[in-house]
């Protein structure tokens, strides 16, 4: 169901990261906030064109940029290969989960995400939640929707009936209408407004920069639980007392996973070391960015080496963060680049065209043998003139070879 309003959290604008924000972005934030089809998992379909209509003055690509700051700043967490976005904190600082109607439908609908980006995300979210307000529920649910469990395990709904030891505080309630009839009323009466809250109770640009997908920065990372978000032991006491002591083990184990450290967290320690380390002295948000982009780097498998050099070259020019991958690319490219003399590069630009045309007169040709054969299926990745000679060597020595025989 739709909603029609959303409640703004006053103290939102006393909120460091939420004031270091761009005037833009922080319009954005509001916007996606108050979007009608936000899910109670606070999930919406990515769709900045739509975003962009109400704003006749503002550019979709100053917008798309706003967006790219939201995600930096970890205020959302976005996958553009699946079109998701995922307003991060959403459950956790709007207090959904002190209304354990709403928590269930939070739960039900968080296995409709696609994203394993975003799965990840919320996943550690949900355990950030204080299980002895919420029972062990949420920690279950974040395990099985990082294992890519596609509808709501039974595990998930039998942990849904053991409530936490502690009463959260009554929430006000108020009426709402649906035209549908499957929605349980009680569930309408605990339908909370939407508040706009900070990104995290008590917020720091070490906390931030990974989750986009159209930059590439990979899986939002999952923070370990502490004694401040809640207690595991009561948890699993609760369960044992409900009468689902089988389900204590699963609670534990999902539990223990989440104090070690994740490929995640070790790509996120890596590049906050290298940023602070070779970088220059920048404001937090500008960190957090570079931090990102570093991330990134590193689940493609570049160099560390190579990361710090374009680091090092970053902090002497007055760029944006945004700028460092091709900074990086740049350090890539000299090795290949500088060794070449203008009389090599030209060779190797007529082998490579050489190489491209007779692929393409192989496939206006269905040519299934012989060199044409070799050069449709060969399988190069970042080739150089040395493998595409080599291509073609051995492509005319097997013609050559045919014709002999």
């Amino acid at each position: 169901m739709a909603r029609d309003h959303a409640r703004i959290d006053v103290h939102i604008w006393n909120d460091e990261d939420f004031q270091q924000l761009s005037l833009l972005a922080k319009m954005l934030y509001v916007q996606l906030v108050s979007q009608p089809k936000l899910s109670y998992a606070g999930v919406l379909d990515l769709a900045v064109k739509r975003w962009s209509r109400p704003h006749a003055d503002v550019d979709i690509t100053a917008l798309r940029a706003a967006l790219d700051e939201l995600d930096a700043a970890r205020f959302v967490v976005i996958d553009h290969d699946t079109e998701e976005l995922l307003i991060r904190t959403f459950i956790r600082n709007d207090e959904l989960y002190k209304q354990p109607n709403v928590l269930r439908a939070a739960l039900r609908v968080a296995f409709e995400i696609e994203s394993p980006v975003l799965r990840a995300a919320l996943a550690a979210e949900l355990r950030q939640l204080p299980a002895d307000v919420t029972g062990p529920a949420p920690a279950f649910a974040a395990a099985a929707l990082e294992a890519g469990a596609r509808e709501l395990p039974g595990e998930v709904k039998a942990a849904m009936s053991i409530r936490g030891t502690t009463r959260p505080p009554a929430t006000p309630r108020r009426a709402a209408e649906t035209s549908d009839p499957a929605t349980p009323v009680n569930q309408l009466a605990d339908q909370p407004e939407n508040p706009l809250a900070n990104p995290s109770p008590d917020p720091s640009p070490k906390a931030q920069g990974e989750g986009s997908g159209e930059r590439e920065t990979g899986e939002p990372d999952v923070p370990s639980r502490s004694k401040k978000v809640g207690s595991p032991a009561r948890a699993r006491e609760a369960a044992a007392s409900a009468g689902l002591a089988e389900l204590a083990p699963q609670l534990e184990h999902d539990l223990a996973a989440a104090e070690r450290p994740s490929a995640r967290q070790r790509r996120r320690t890596e590049a906050e070391r290298l940023v602070d380390f070779y970088g220059a002295e920048v404001p937090g948000r500008v960190r957090a960015q570079l931090a990102a982009e570093v991330i990134a780097m590193l689940r493609d498998g570049i160099a560390t080496s190579v990361i710090s050099a374009g680091l090092a070259v970053w902090s002497t020019k007055t760029l944006p963060a945004r700028f460092l991958p091709e900074l990086v690319g740049e350090r890539m490219r000299a090795t290949r680049t500088g060794a070449i003399d203008a009389t090599g590069r030209e060779r190797d630009v007529r082998m490579i065209e050489q190489f491209e045309q007779l692929r393409t007169d192989a496939i206006a040709e269905d040519d299934q043998d012989g060199v044409g054969a070799i050069v449709r299926h060969a399988e190069l990745r970042h080739a150089d003139a040395v493998q595409i000679d080599a291509v073609l060597d051995a492509a005319f020595g097997e013609l050559a070879a045919g014709q002999a025989a």
